[in-house]
C-alpha cells in the first residue's frame, strides 16, 4: 500500500510540474498590446510611407497654422495590437494617433519628408519621414 501511495504521488508531482512549465503559446494567450509592442516608436503610415511621431514634449515640433497645408486624408484605422498591420487592408495607419487624425501637407515643405498631424483643434504636430531621421552613431568618440 505504502508504494502504491508512493507511486501515485510521484505520478501527481511530476504531472504538476510539467504543466507549469509548458512552453508553448496558448490559444488564448491574449496579443500583445500597444503599451508593450515591439514597435520601435509611434509613427503614422501614408501609402507605405512611415513617419515618425516624436512624443517627447522637449523635443516636438509645432506648425504654425498659417503654415498649414491641404488635407492629405485622415487616419483610417489605429493598430493597438502587434499583428493588426499584417491584416489591415487601410492606406493611412498609426499605431499612435486616433482613427480620424488629420493629416496635412506643411506648405513649402518635401510631403517625402515631413508631414502634419492635428493633435487637438488648431494644434498641429510634425512627423518625419524614417529615413530622414539621423541615426544615433554607434561608435564613441
Amino acid at each position: 500500500m505504502r508504494r502504491v501511495l508512493l507511486t501515485v504521488t510521484l505520478i501527481l508531482t511530476v504531472l504538476l510540474f510539467s504543466s507549469c512549465v509548458n512552453n508553448s503559446p496558448s490559444i488564448n494567450t491574449p496579443k500583445t498590446t500597444n503599451e508593450n509592442a515591439s514597435w520601435p516608436y509611434p509613427y503614422v503610415k501614408v501609402e507605405n510611407r512611415l513617419y515618425v511621431i516624436e512624443t517627447d514634449e522637449n523635443k516636438v515640433e509645432l506648425v504654425e497654422k498659417e503654415n498649414i497645408g491641404e488635407q492629405i486624408g485622415t487616419v483610417e484605422e489605429k493598430y493597438d495590437f502587434e499583428g493588426d498591420e499584417q491584416t489591415s487592408q487601410a492606406t493611412i495607419v498609426s499605431n499612435y494617433l486616433k482613427k480620424g487624425t488629420k493629416l496635412f501637407v506643411i506648405k513649402d515643405v518635401d510631403p517625402s519628408v515631413h508631414i502634419a498631424f492635428e493633435k487637438s483643434e488648431g494644434v498641429f504636430v510634425k512627423a518625419t519621414e524614417e529615413s530622414a531621421i539621423p541615426k544615433e552613431s554607434s561608435a564613441k568618440e
